[in-house]
């Protein structure tokens, strides 16, 4: 449980550039376009529960490593380089169960859009930035069968600026998110009816990109 907690709780510290932005002064903006590779752990199941109906299916489900694709508005809000950020992240993959699923459609897609910040810890010519953000993760899955959802997340990443000139800047960014489940179980439901179920109350993906920032 503590360990579920350390993501959240780094990322809302990262998160007070949002409200210390109406007291900073007119600093600069980015817009940062990225794409990259995204990797995910295995949502387990729970092979101890007993209480399944017949319409439900314990069983792991993984998602295929597949591309990923977003945007990062970010804003100055001191002279040290630290910068507030909305962070858009969506990816479209496939899922793989361990246990025989059958779906009419195996796409689903997970999208992340997280408030947060970023802060240099080294300086020079390649500057290097920790950046966390809290907000939500949508999963989408393209079968009628199963429901989307909605879930609490929070990410955690590493950075890195290959400036060409003062507007534009290579970026660098290894990130991981961590995305919160009910302890029930039970996912991508339908109406009355949940069609899987798994034990994992974290899930974890990660992202590694490059994007081309522009600030003005």
């Amino acid at each position: 449980m503590k360990k579920s907690l350390i993501i959240p709780v780094l990322a809302l510290s990262f998160s007070q550039p949002l409200f210390a932005a109406d007291n900073a002064d007119d600093g600069a903006w980015q817009l940062t376009v990225f794409a990259g590779q995204r990797t995910s752990t295995t949502l387990e199941d729970d092979k101890d529960d007993d209480d399944v109906s017949i319409d439900e299916t314990v069983t792991e489900v993984d998602f295929l490593n597949d591309t990923s694709a977003g945007l990062i508005l970010g804003w100055e809000y001191d002279n040290n380089g630290r910068y507030g950020e909305l962070l858009f992240s969506h990816s479209a993959t496939e899922f793989e169960f361990d246990n025989d699923v059958e779906l009419d459609d195996m796409d689903v897609s997970v999208t992340y859009l997280h408030f947060g910040g970023s802060v240099p810890v080294s300086s020079g010519k390649v500057p290097i930035y920790v950046s966390a953000g809290i907000g939500i993760a949508h999963l989408a899955p393209g079968d009628d069968s199963l429901d989307t959802e909605t879930r609490p997340s929070a990410n955690l990443g590493v950075g890195a600026r290959f400036n060409f000139n003062e507007n534009f800047a290579l970026r660098l960014d290894a990130r991981g998110y961590g995305t919160f489940f009910d302890s029930d179980g039970y996912i991508f439901c339908s109406g009355d009816t949940c069609r899987i179920r798994t034990s994992s109350n974290v899930w974890f993906q990660a992202d590694f990109t490059a994007g081309l920032t522009y600030t003005f």
